[in-house]
């Protein structure tokens, strides 16, 4: 979608200003999943090319990133919203989409992502519900009071990582970070967006959405947006350094009274250590009084799936990508009869 399709469609492009407004109605959720949150959509909104409108009182968040037009969670309900009004929402998105991608793409990439089990069975209740779930990659809960000592024998490697880091380095510190760590934080980003090619190998140039190649474009293009905002956005930030050098930072914000979020950690390759000194330090100097941590999901990439089940999460929050059944294929026609002298 261009600049000029947001109006045409009736779709509002998500600015800064619109925080208030979403927090609130993200803030009703009763366990979140890592993506209902303003910042957590507003830094992805570099890539994404985010809208919104609000449908039959559902705000509706459409993204269109990746040549098509979806929603990029389900219509989350505002004050008062009975099933009707959802079952008419969605009616009303799926036309929404479906006229754009009738254009641009194919309707049946019309879909809503990132749906959680609470409002998947909201969404079950509505009336003349027919959409198909799909599983997506879930987001990893873990004890906060674990993730700060990380202690036991399940932990031992990120506990040894730490203290090898701490002993190789001993002239480590940290610091709150702050706007004036920008630059050094994205000449790191870009060290780990190339050290990562090299390791896992270059791609060619890909317009698939979910190839690593991609994902990992995105994600420096949202960790950019983090930093430029985070102010404006409410996030703490964690900066690590070794003598003068910037070799970590990091980014997270409350979730619920209960829970925190950890939305970005880059470390520099180099510094073996880091990134469990990092997040064990964060966990403990921004986040002690809440009791779990949501580290968010893995994308569906082996290497980051194993990495976060080696934290030993007490729980997953599940999420799930909604489209309209597709038609069944046709069976094929009865062959005719061969006479016997063809045979």
């Amino acid at each position: 979608m261009n600049e000029n399709d947001g109006p045409l469609t009736g779709l509002i492009p998500l600015r800064l200003s619109d925080r208030p407004l979403f927090h609130d109605i993200f803030s009703q959720q009763a366990d979140p999943i890592s993506d209902y949150s303003f910042a957590g959509t507003f830094i992805w909104s570099a890539s994404l090319k985010i809208y919104w409108q609000r449908i039959q009182r559902h705000l509706c968040i459409f993204a269109n990133g990746t040549g098509d037009l979806t929603l990029l969670c389900p219509p989350l309900p505002e004050s008062g919203a009975t099933a009707d009004d959802l079952a008419q929402c969605l009616r009303e998105s799926f036309a929404v989409m479906d006229r754009y991608n009738d254009r641009f793409s194919d309707r049946s990439h019309s879909r809503i992502e990132y749906v959680s089990e609470g409002l998947l069975a909201r969404m079950r209740a509505a009336p003349g519900f027919d959409l198909e779930a799909v599983p997506m990659s879930a987001d990893y809960v873990y004890d906060m009071a674990r993730m700060i000592d990380l202690a036991g024998g399940p932990l031992q490697s990120k506990r040894s990582a730490r203290a090898r880091f701490m002993r190789r380095f001993p002239d480590h510190r940290t610091e709150p970070l702050r706007p004036e760590h920008r630059q050094a934080c994205v000449a790191l980003l870009l060290r780990w967006q190339k050290r990562t090619e090299e390791k896992f190998g270059a791609e060619p140039p890909s317009t698939e959405s979910t190839s690593p190649g991609v994902l990992r474009r995105r994600e420096v293009a949202a960790c950019e947006f983090a930093l430029d905002s985070m102010d404006e956005l409410g996030l703490k930030g964690l900066a690590l350094f070794v003598g003068a050098e910037l070799v970590g930072f990091t980014l997270g914000e409350a979730l619920t009274p209960r829970q925190a979020s950890v939305l970005i950690e880059k470390t520099h390759p180099d510094f073996v250590g880091a990134p469990q000194y990092i997040f064990s330090e964060f966990c403990r100097q921004c986040w002690a009084e809440y009791p779990e941590c949501n580290a968010g999901d893995d994308c569906g990439m082996p290497s980051l799936q194993f990495t976060k089940e080696t934290y030993r999460p007490i729980r997953r929050l599940n999420k799930y990508c909604l489209a309209r059944p597709r038609p069944a294929p046709l069976a094929p026609a009865p062959l005719a009869a061969v006479p016997t002298t063809c045979r």
